[in-house]
């Protein structure tokens, strides 16, 4: 059996990771001894990280069909514009786990749109970008070569992690929301076109 992937079913599936990641963060309120509050840490980073990753993907995938369906909706779209719109929707999503490339490629969707993040919710994708590339930081607790990777010290005080995660969903899932309801719109004019 074959699932067609839609940018909104990729977002729902993000935010299950974000539910989640809000759950954990509403646990931690144990005494921690001296270098164990990353083993608490490091699961609700992971997940975290990976609502963003997902979400932005998502993201990227629904502007694209968007795109699509406007071209199918133009009268004077050419044949061969068509057919890019279906290349363009039939190409895999970017095979990347790098936030900071998956940040660049949404402001590139967005070309007309300042300030697709605020400052503040730039810092922490900067942040979590740079700590952990390739989404495997925060998965284990060591490394490929079985070098110990959490620190004594707290990566990110839980206060702090908290706030991002607030400011950082807010921020992607209002654009995500937005994508949706543009989404859900020119579908509906897509398909009373094609009666």
């Amino acid at each position: 059996m074959s699932i067609i992937l839609s940018g909104v079913t990729l977002f729902s599936y993000a935010e299950v990771y974000l539910d989640a990641a809000e759950c954990l963060a509403l646990m931690e309120n144990r005494e921690y001894r001296e270098g164990d509050w990353n083993i608490f840490a490091m699961p609700l980073l992971f997940l975290f990280r990976h609502y963003l990753e997902l979400g932005l993907k998502a993201c990227i995938y629904m502007k694209k069909e968007i795109e699509v369906y406007k071209a199918v909706l133009q009268s004077d779209t050419s044949r061969e514009e068509l057919l890019r719109a279906q290349e363009t929707m039939g190409e895999k999503l970017k095979c990347t786990h790098d936030l900071s490339k998956l940040v660049e490629d949404l402001k590139k969707c967005f070309s007309d749109r300042k300030g697709l993040f605020s400052e503040g919710v730039q810092n922490y994708l900067k942040h979590l970008s740079n700590y952990d590339k390739k989404s495997d930081v925060f998965r284990y607790p060591f490394d490929t070569k079985g070098n110990w990777l959490l620190p004594d010290q707290p990566i990110v005080p839980m206060s702090e992690i908290k706030k991002m995660i607030k400011e950082s969903s807010r921020e992607l899932n209002s654009i995500a929301e937005e994508l949706i309801e543009n989404l859900h719109r020119t579908g509906i004019r897509y398909k009373e076109e094609n009666r």
